[in-house]
């Protein structure tokens, strides 16, 4: 578990598009020994420089792998689509996936695992995300201040929302505007509370979202295997907590994946699961990005 590896430097709008652009060209660029290289041709300043090492993996764009000669970037598969279908970032699947890699991100991304799987409201306002996550934390044995559980929920908030209204028609400078604003999986209520949004299909393509399912049930989605759709909904590392949807909506997407023939779905007594079919679920991506 880490807290504020950051730096306190919000994943911004357009850094995924370096982050890709500056691997492509060195995948050994964030190494320490290369920082001003890396200085010169991001065009970030040091500490954001650092930000972008952390973020590039925990969004999951990167494994970061140390070598004797430095930190070598390898890009993931997710990458690699990225690269050559939504460079800068621009479909909501995209955003739903990265979102979805912060969230599950236990040891790296501590606050956004915790905000999205813990966390059992879909409000919190600071004071409660402080006392939470700090028990949170001392729960599982880390000691940390007050403060940095403090700046902690600032860099999560301001992943999602930003501290004005921006446009990014007009907007002046990209790098200021949250990278996953445009999902908007988070609001700011009355008095700065908080608020949870129930994602989509219009955020979360069919696809995608059995995909998500099979990959987060990986020792289940073999053929003739089944998994409740309560447990989609309610355990920890299923699409129903980080994704916050609504049954009703969820079940409306699993029977379009039916009729795709993705997925089985079965009722036994009134609970209902769905059943893996023996589909290449890896093959889901390449639906979705290339259709």
């Amino acid at each position: 578990m880490v807290v504020n590896k950051h730096g306190s430097f919000y994943m911004r709008s357009g850094w995924g598009t370096k982050i890709i652009q500056a691997v492509k060209e060195d995948n050994m660029i964030f190494s320490p020994s290369n920082e001003q290289a890396a200085i010169d041709s991001i065009g970030l300043g040091r500490i954001m420089i650092k930000a972008l090492r952390y973020w590039s993996d925990v969004m999951g764009l990167t494994n970061e792998v140390k070598t004797q000669n430095g930190i070598r970037k390898e890009p993931t598969q997710l990458f690699e689509y990225i690269d050559k279908y939504d460079r800068y970032f621009q479909r909501m699947g995209t955003m739903s996936l990265l979102h979805r890699n912060l969230a599950l991100n236990v040891d790296e991304a501590t606050a956004w695992y915790w905000l999205f799987n813990e966390w059992n409201s879909t409000t919190i306002t600071k004071e409660e995300f402080s006392d939470g996550f700090h028990t949170y934390l001392a729960v599982n044995g880390m000691k940390i201040k007050k403060d940095a559980v403090d700046k902690e929920y600032n860099c999560v908030k301001n992943t999602y929302i930003g501290e004005k209204s921006f446009d990014l028609k007009t907007i002046m400078d990209e790098d200021t505007y949250p990278f996953l604003a445009p999902l908007k999986v988070l609001k700011t209520g009355e008095k700065k509370v908080l608020l949870k949004t129930h994602l989509n299909s219009r955020e979360i393509p069919v696809e995608l979202l059995i995909y998500c399912i099979a990959m987060d049930n990986r020792d289940q989605n073999f053929e003739g295997n089944q998994i409740s759709i309560e447990v989609l909904m309610e355990e920890k590392c299923q699409v129903g907590r980080y994704f916050n949807f609504r049954y009703s909506e969820l079940i409306d997407m699993l029977l379009e994946a039916e009729n795709k023939r993705y997925i089985g779905l079965n009722n036994n007594f009134g609970n209902r699961y769905i059943e893996f079919i023996g589909y290449d679920y890896t093959s889901l991506l390449d639906k979705y990005f290339i259709g």
